[in-house]
């Protein structure tokens, strides 16, 4: 698979940067993409794309220019998405929208772009990630949660319509990485979670508290991780990563059970 050409998307930081220098270590042919260009400028990538996931005018443009040169596109990394805390009752459903157009939408509009390429040739990886948030619901969090569980069935449906194809399809289900997730989370949301006067003003505390102590996964070894899965011969529906263990019991635990516990710890 060392020659194959990765399309990422959202590589200005984090996972997504962070996967663009591993797998050009790996020997892939590596498309590294960001809405803004001057944020990749400097990744070690064989070809640097604009793409907007909102904007299919800019997914058209860098599909077309990554068939100019390569004629192939065998991974597609859907990695492009970001969070937004609030209680239900205060969130800005122009806030929700532009949630679920990156997060979701995002995702659809590539696979729409890139499966009848991959379908030509009679294969491909089309690796979505997710997050742990997509199957643990916590407060304060439900538009991100909310959007995270939708990648779960859209990874899924696409997997058995274009398994025949020899496309395969699966969703990765981080927990928190050391990235800059959380920063741009606090640009997004801490002027709204250090109100006072809001009735969830308590909520909003101890997320804000417990983000300051919070372990998080180290990087390297997490994206180390996702290459090894995608070099893996046949993919699983879904895979978890960088996960602490206390999340993996909640996940399994009956709703009562874990109601009364995340009642808890909010």
């Amino acid at each position: 698979m060392s020659k194959n050409v990765v399309l990422i998307t959202g590589c200005s930081s984090g996972v997504g940067r962070s996967l663009c220098e591993q797998m050009k270590s790996e020997g892939y042919i590596v498309v590294a993409s960001a809405r803004n260009m001057a944020s990749i400028s400097n990744i070690n990538a064989d070809m640097l794309l604009e793409i907007d996931v909102t904007k299919e005018i800019t997914i058209s443009k860098a599909i077309e220019q990554i068939m100019n040169r390569y004629s192939r596109i065998d991974i597609l990394v859907n990695n492009a998405g970001y969070s937004v805390r609030s209680a239900i009752e205060e969130i800005q459903i122009s806030e929700l929208q532009q949630l679920f157009d990156v997060n979701v939408n995002g995702i659809i509009r590539m696979i729409q772009a890139v499966a009848p390429i991959m379908r030509a040739q009679g294969k491909g990886r089309i690796i979505n990630i997710g997050s742990v948030s997509g199957k643990l619901t916590t407060g304060i969090n439900g538009g991100y949660c909310a959007s995270k569980h939708a990648v779960e069935p859209i990874s899924e449906a696409a997997r058995y319509e274009l398994k025949p194809y020899g496309i395969q399809v699966t969703v990765l289900e981080p927990g928190a990485m050391d990235t800059n997730f959380f920063k741009t989370l606090s640009i997004n949301s801490d002027e709204r979670m250090n109100n006072s006067a809001s009735p969830y003003s308590s909520f909003y505390q101890k997320d804000l508290n417990f983000r300051k102590i919070q372990k998080r996964a180290d990087i390297e070894k997490s994206v180390k991780y996702i290459c090894k899965i995608i070099r893996k011969k046949h993919l699983k529906v879904r895979y978890t990563i960088s996960l602490p263990i206390i999340f993996k019991i909640l996940i399994r635990l009956p709703d009562g059970i874990r109601e009364k516990l995340m009642l808890r710890l909010s």
